[in-house]
């Protein structure tokens, strides 16, 4: 089946800094692998645990860490091929109205330094957290909120309806690969049962990997773009994994899109 380059804006792949890749030659076969699955370009995010952080210099601490682990990994993929090519950015974890504000407004956070962040709230909601969205938007940035359809809502709380709220507050939503195929169903039983709701609700914005490093069955936007074209969603497929997120990457700070240089033999790419 013929397909876009995908852009995948949400994975763990900056060596030995989280959860994710412990070393560059792990981020290199995955980085490998997601390539020959349609990858064309990817902004890699580190998480950013910002209640953990209790100082800014703890913060900016964080920061330099992230971005010197990223240039090793930056130096070794640099002049190889089959790669995507790659950017830095950060899943932050900002609950709270005091937590975003630590961040708002820095030009070394967000992807690639540029207009959006991405940023989860804690898998138990604790509220709406409708607060960090205002926040964000109202300092002149673009937000995109990491797998709502893995969260725990509050009793009484209608998925789609906060989600539909955020949306209608600024954000964009990003949805992850696995979800679609009951990769989460022992951690999150009800993501692929939201996942799907939120394609027919049309509150879909952008699907990314959330990949972790070692290669494994069910983070693969591939596996995303040819479940939605199954079902008659290709247009969705083609704009939620390659138009959107592209233009999300490129977006700068003051809202113009940048560039991301293609990799090599950029163009339409066939699955494997």
């Amino acid at each position: 089946m013929e397909h876009p380059l995908f852009t995948d804006l949400h994975s763990h792949l900056v060596p030995g800094v989280d959860d994710g890749s412990a070393s560059v030659e792990e981020s290199l076969d995955s980085l490998g692998a997601l390539r020959a699955e349609g990858v064309g370009a990817l902004v890699t995010t580190p998480h950013l645990l910002l209640p953990r952080l209790a100082t800014d210099a703890d913060l900016a601490r964080e920061l330099a860490l992230h971005r010197a682990a990223f240039e090793e990994l930056a130096d070794a993929v640099r002049g190889r091929h089959g790669l995507p090519t790659i950017g830095l950015g950060q899943e932050i974890w900002a609950p709270d109205l005091s937590q975003i504000r630590r961040v708002a407004k820095r030009t070394d956070v967000g992807y690639n330094g540029g207009h959006y962040l991405l940023v989860e709230f804690g898998f138990e909601l604790q509220g709406t957290h409708e607060e960090v969205v205002r926040e964000v938007v109202a300092g002149g940035r673009g937000i995109v909120v990491a797998h709502p359809e893995r969260y725990r809502y509050a009793a009484g709380t209608e998925p789609l309806d906060q989600m539909r709220r955020w949306r209608e507050l600024g954000a964009l939503l990003q949805v992850n690969a696995g979800s679609f195929n009951g990769y989460y169903a022992h951690a999150n039983p009800g993501a692929e049962r939201l996942a799907w709701a939120m394609v027919e609700h049309g509150l879909l914005d952008l699907i990314s990997t959330d990949h972790h490093g070692m290669r494994r069955a069910g983070v693969s936007l591939l596996e995303a773009f040819e479940a939605l074209t199954a079902r008659g969603e290709r247009e969705l497929a083609e704009r939620v994994l390659a138009r959107a997120p592209d233009q999300v990457a490129r977006a700068t700070l003051n809202g113009d899109v940048g560039s991301i240089s293609p990799p090599p033999g950029a163009g339409s790419s066939r699955s494997p």
